[in-house]
């Protein structure tokens, strides 16, 4: 997926066929495989929204995965989906998922009118994005998001071993730098945007040996040694 007007990824549309595959290999340690970990996202999501009607925004929907999680726990939003490589969005489109819209985009101007989301959903996307283009989507982001809309943004934690050696190794990680949740909340705050939680969450590995330490991870969010985190901010 996850490639937004950067110079240090490589070309989402050349893997956008065998993206899960070689991901899957590469997430091997972790106990777990990429679906799971975007079903995990859209459970952690579920614990916020409900299934009422929205219109939301999956802003660097890739391959359409956590999309396709997101029609199944709430099927009475309206979802798009967009992203930057043109290959990723044809296999999304392929899941033919009811009532959601899969579209390309240039990566720096969202084709939709001012406050047309209730929400807003972006899975590892800004470590693939410039660093001095963060602001930028942050704010565009702020642009379509209607009065009070949220945004939810899930990145990998740079201070989580296990994160760092998992993107060391990984083809479509090549060059990122990590995004520090301390520094998403202050982009965040300069895009109009209000923080309202901050949660980090994959302590442990995903093996059989592991489930009792996981679940005590609800516990754990406060801390911040999560493979993961999740911010959600609202529209100010």
């Amino acid at each position: 997926m996850k490639h937004l007007q950067s110079s240090h990824t490589p070309d989402f549309d050349a893997f956008a066929r065998h993206y899960r595959e070689i991901h899957d290999a590469n997430m091997r340690l972790s106990g777990a495989s990429s679906a799971y970990f975007a079903q995990l996202k859209i459970q952690i999501l579920a614990r916020y929204e409900s299934n009422k009607i929205l219109h939301v925004l999956d802003l660097g929907c890739g391959d359409g995965l956590c999309t396709d999680y997101m029609r199944q726990y709430f099927p009475q939003w309206h979802i798009t989906g967009v992203d930057v490589s043109a290959e990723s969005i044809a296999v999304a489109q392929e899941r033919r998922l009811a009532d959601v819209r899969f579209m390309h985009y240039d990566g720096k101007h969202l084709p939709f009118v001012s406050r047309s989301f209730d929400m807003i959903f972006m899975a590892g996307v800004l470590h693939h994005v410039q660093q001095d283009q963060h602001l930028l989507l942050l704010q565009e982001a702020r642009r379509v998001a209607r009065l009070h809309g949220r945004m939810y943004i899930f990145e990998h934690n740079p201070f989580n071993p296990l994160t760092r050696y998992f993107v060391r190794t990984c083809m479509f990680d090549r060059g990122v730098k990590l995004c520090r949740a301390s520094h998403v909340k202050y982009l965040l705050h300069q895009a109009e945007w209000k923080t309202s939680v901050c949660r980090y969450y994959i302590f442990f590995p995903r093996y059989f040996v592991f489930r009792p330490l996981i679940r005590i991870e609800p516990w754990l969010a406060s801390i911040p040694l999560g493979g993961q985190y999740m911010i959600r901010a609202i529209a100010e």
